[in-house]
């Protein structure tokens, strides 16, 4: 499949509607492991990177994370979850994860925001093409298209 990349560069934010969220923490893997199976599940990344295993992927984004810039909301379990990864001297947002149920309520969007104001530098976000309600929260949160 196809990636698009994605820029934003440090900035304010547009107004949001207010959610509580919290850093995350190390124990929370098998929770995001778990939302992350559930929320990617029939979509167009539910091979996520290359498996459809959650505890994987947070395995592999672990030694790259990012954990004072990764940000989640917990509403009798984790719901949303932005999960930045450092690359050299890129920051990069790895993965948006929002539990299904819980979609369509402005809460991947609160916790991408939460990780671009405690990072407070450009980052980078590579999106399968096609995945359009990930195209439009970038697109809110001001990221704009690299060209190829």
């Amino acid at each position: 499949m196809n990636r698009t990349l994605y820029r934003r560069e440090p900035g304010p934010l547009p107004e949001l509607a207010h959610q509580t969220t919290r850093p995350v923490h190390d124990e929370d893997d098998a929770a995001l492991a778990a939302l992350m199976e559930r929320a990617y599940a029939g979509t167009i990344d539910e091979q996520l990177g290359g498996n459809s295993d959650g505890a994987i992927e947070i395995a592999n984004w672990r030694p790259h994370a990012v954990p004072d810039a990764s940000f989640v909301i917990h509403q009798d379990g984790l719901v949303a979850a932005s999960l930045i990864s450092r690359h050299g001297n890129d920051f990069w947002l790895g993965y948006v994860i929002t539990h299904p149920d819980w979609k369509g309520r402005g809460l991947g969007t609160a916790v991408v925001a939460a990780s671009l104001q405690a990072l407070d530098a450009p980052v980078l976000a590579a999106v399968t093409d096609g995945n359009t309600p990930s195209e439009r929260l970038l697109a809110t949160l001001g990221f704009t298209l690299v060209p190829r």
